[in-house]
């Protein structure tokens, strides 16, 4: 987004910022679900609840980088 963009978004009601913040958020929920029964098809509905509260705790975020990096080493 140019700058221009953000000062245009910075000029919409509150109303709509807001919900423009929902449907994102909604969006990324939605996809990172999708990722996870992409990885376990059989998943049940409150497996992948729990999956999805797991990857979005903010203070896992840092140990699951380190965790991510760990892992790909050598995997090249």
């Amino acid at each position: 987004m140019h700058t221009r963009d953000w000062l245009r978004v910075g000029q919409l009601p509150g109303e709509v910022k807001v919900n423009m913040a929902v449907d994102m958020t909604n969006t990324c929920l939605r996809v990172c679900a999708e990722g996870i029964r992409a990885q376990f098809p059989e998943i049940s509905e409150g497996e992948l609840l729990e999956w999805l509260r797991e990857r979005l705790d903010w203070a896992s975020v840092g140990r699951r980088a380190e965790e991510v990096r760990y892992l790909s080493v050598g995997c090249d």
